[in-house]
């Protein structure tokens, strides 16, 4: 995650006392501060406490609550949804939040030529939630028509019924921002970033912190802290030895082996979410090997998962058969496990004309080079040990013929390479953004040929994801959801690993900290004693 320039508006004179303070940290730093273009879990969990959206999620649960939207009404087709705007709120920079502002702000997530949204995609930040969750830019998205309808009505206008569209709208990532400050900063706004929420920008230190002050003005429930401070501490035990050294208050990102001791100590608290996440193996479809499904299952019939998850995540894993978590509606419970087994695997690779195993693989352009796993380098709740699970996975492959190299890089060259496509066999992962199915199956899935997603296209799959975005009922949508993921499972799409309970480990000091199955999480609840 690159460094950025400490900026943003100056710290307040006072320092507050110890206990007003509450410092939170990650595997990694933010990639950057505008909610809009990021992706990453330490971006959007910061984001989080200084942008609001229309909507948001309630407490630990995936049900939707008004935010800046105290309510909304939509016509009897389902085409037209009127959001009424709280009164007297105010962005960090002093400007109202009204209609205007609102609609300047899905504007910059949809319209190319909006004159923000070209000049941060000319930057190389791309808009990559509202393209996943809308349907893309321009005339490609779901959304026709977005209108001021009063000073504090905002209406949108859809091309067809859009069933997930306030879970849509809850996602960190279409937080509100203030437009005088984005057209002021531009490219840079994400290091000046300025919402309406109980949190505003106060610093960031590359490599050290990021520093927001609670928000004076803030229209809702006052935060109970101070100040918030955002760390990032790579290694898991590093950042367990600061929180028992006092130094942190709370952390992200535990090593298996930890948790019972966490469990056991006096000093500590540890909160799991639901299981909402999911770690998986991606082919990448421009290597010619990965394009024969007997090859792609021969990988998958080469790995002992249960012993994998049951090794390797502490007790927080379940095994993995497709990319819905099972606490999520719309999963399909029947879907069967490839059973492991090396001999098939072996004569899945004869019959692919690989004989003697795989160790090379062959780009489409020709070129040949070593079969290498690229795993992540930083600890991700989908991966908590992403080094050890990467070893276990080539020993597996190794007793099939399938002789992988492992190899990593810098976290946010990893997602580079993953966005434009560059890595041929690599381990990603998924984190619910909200609890509706298309956040899920078709943020990975309605866009067959995407570069980020290795270029695997299956039309069938997206034509019953995009169909399900259109019914309004949850009996008639889940059926598809059900299906999609069969047909994933039969065409061997993804090796789906493991789903996890994300712990987040906190001293006992802290009370009022509410976790979420999407990782939004309110710091303004939080309370140290």
């Amino acid at each position: 995650m690159p460094a950025l320039l400490a900026v943003g508006l100056l710290l307040l004179a006072a320092t507050p006392a110890p206990a007003q303070t509450f410092t939170f940290a990650w595997p990694t730093e933010p990639v950057q501060l505008d909610p809009a273009v990021v992706s990453d879990g330490p971006s959007l969990g910061l984001t989080y406490q200084v942008f609001e959206g229309l909507v948001r999620l309630r407490g630990s649960t995936t049900e939707i609550e008004p935010a800046l939207a105290e309510r909304w009404e939509t016509s009897a087709d389902g085409m037209v949804w009127t959001f009424h705007l709280r009164p007297n709120v105010r962005f960090h920079d002093g400007d109202p939040l009204d209609a205007a502002a609102v609609v300047w702000n899905v504007e910059r997530w949809w319209k190319s030529s909006h004159p923000q949204h070209a000049i941060q995609l000319q930057a190389g930040q791309t808009f990559e939630y509202w393209d996943s969750l809308f349907g893309g830019p321009d005339e490609r998205a779901v959304v026709s028509r977005v209108e001021a309808a009063g000073p504090r009505a905002v209406r949108i206008t859809l091309r067809r019924p859009h069933a997930p569209l306030l879970a849509s709208l809850a996602v960190p990532g279409l937080g509100i921002a203030s437009p005088r400050a984005a057209t002021r900063w531009g490219a840079e706004f994400g290091k000046h970033p300025v919402g309406t929420g109980a949190f505003r920008f106060g610093a960031w230190r590359p490599g050290e912190e990021v520093v927001l002050e609670a928000n004076p003005d803030y229209w809702g429930a006052r935060p109970k802290v101070a100040r918030v401070v955002g760390r990032a501490i790579k290694d898991n035990a590093k950042r367990l030895a600061a929180l028992r050294a006092g130094d942190i208050q709370g952390m992200e990102g535990l090593n298996p082996d930890d948790l019972e001791g966490v469990r056991r100590e006096p000093t500590l608290s540890l909160l799991l979410r639901p299981p909402s996440t999911t770690g998986f193996v991606a082919f990448n479809f421009k290597v010619r090997e990965f394009q024969d499904r007997r090859v792609r299952r021969a990988f998958a019939h080469a790995l002992d998962k249960p012993a994998i998850v049951n090794a390797l995540y502490g007790g927080m894993g379940l095994v993995a058969r497709q990319l819905q978590p099972p606490a999520l509606w719309g999963h399909a419970p029947d879907i069967p496990d490839d059973a492991r087994d090396p001999a098939t695997a072996r004569d899945l690779l004869r019959q692919a004309g690989f004989p003697n195993g795989l160790d090379t693989l062959t780009w489409d352009d020709g070129r040949k080079e070593p079969l290498v796993l690229w795993y992540l380098p930083v600890s991700r709740p989908y991966f908590p040990v992403p080094r050890d699970i990467a070893q276990a996975m080539a020993a597996d492959w190794a007793k099939a013929g399938i002789r992988v190299r492992l190899q990593t890089v810098d976290w946010a060259v990893y997602l580079e390479r993953v966005q434009h496509g560059r890595l041929p066999l690599f381990m990603l992962g998924w984190i619910a953004d909200h609890g509706d199915p298309d956040g899920c199956l078709c943020y990975v899935f309605c866009e067959p040929g995407a570069p980020n997603q290795g270029f695997y296209a299956n039309r069938a799959v997206t034509e019953l994801l995009v169909r399900a975005r259109t019914l309004s009922s949850q009996a008639q949508r889940a059926p598809l959801y059900r299906r999609a993921a069969e047909l994933l499972h039969e065409d061997a799409a993804r090796l789906f690993l493991a789903h996890s309970q994300s712990p987040i480990v906190l001293s006992r000091r802290v009370t009022g900290y509410v976790p979420n199955p999407t990782g939004a999480e309110a710091f303004s609840t939080v309370e140290l004693r």
